[in-house]
């Protein structure tokens, strides 16, 4: 189901219901639907904490004490983190962000803004996706092969991209206000 909280909405066959009772008829897979017989619990005045997963179109809610078939962390070979000039990628029909942990992460973390290290990171490259525009891609790919065959940009951008955007975010600043 979409949410197990008190008040949830699931998709039965009349419809998008905000509460559900026995014997209605819910979806339980793309195009599979089942009766509802009973509830293991259904309790209208309580608060409850429960565990939120979000996805571009979609929140899952459920207590941490609810059965999920399989979570898990497995090895795979190959690390790839491309970014797209949107900052999202569709992956297995999920939209996600491109932006995985760097050098503000801790920062925010503290700050409780985490929800927004997406659009941070996505405003520090902002001079590199300027620089893709203004090149244009075939222009901007040859550049970024030649400087990736001697310098590992992605393993570059891990290890310094934090001191690097600095650097340019401060130089950018200097020059902006030189010009005033």
């Amino acid at each position: 189901m979409a949410s197990l909280a008190a008040v949830f909405a699931v998709v039965s066959l009349l419809g998008l219901f905000s509460t559900v009772f026995a014997t209605n008829i819910v979806a339980v897979g793309k195009n599979s639907f089942s009766d509802i017989y009973a509830f293991g619990h259904k309790d209208l005045d309580v608060v409850s904490e429960f565990v939120q997963v979000k996805t571009e179109a979609n929140t899952l809610e459920l207590t941490a004490g609810h059965f999920v078939p399989k979570i898990s962390k497995v090895d795979k070979l190959g690390l790839y983190n491309p970014l797209t000039l949107s900052g999202n990628i569709l992956v297995n029909n999920v939209v996600a962000s491109v932006h995985s942990e760097w050098f503000l992460d801790s920062l925010f973390d503290a700050l409780g803004a985490s929800e927004y290290l997406p659009y941070a990171y996505q405003s520090l490259l902002a001079p590199v996706r300027a620089l893709y525009n203004i090149a244009g891609s075939k222009l901007y790919s040859a550049g970024y092969s030649m400087l990736d065959s001697c310098v590992n940009v992605a393993d570059s951008g891990t290890k310094y991209g934090g001191p690097i955007a600095i650097t340019i975010g401060i130089g950018a600043l200097a020059f902006a206000a030189r010009s005033i």
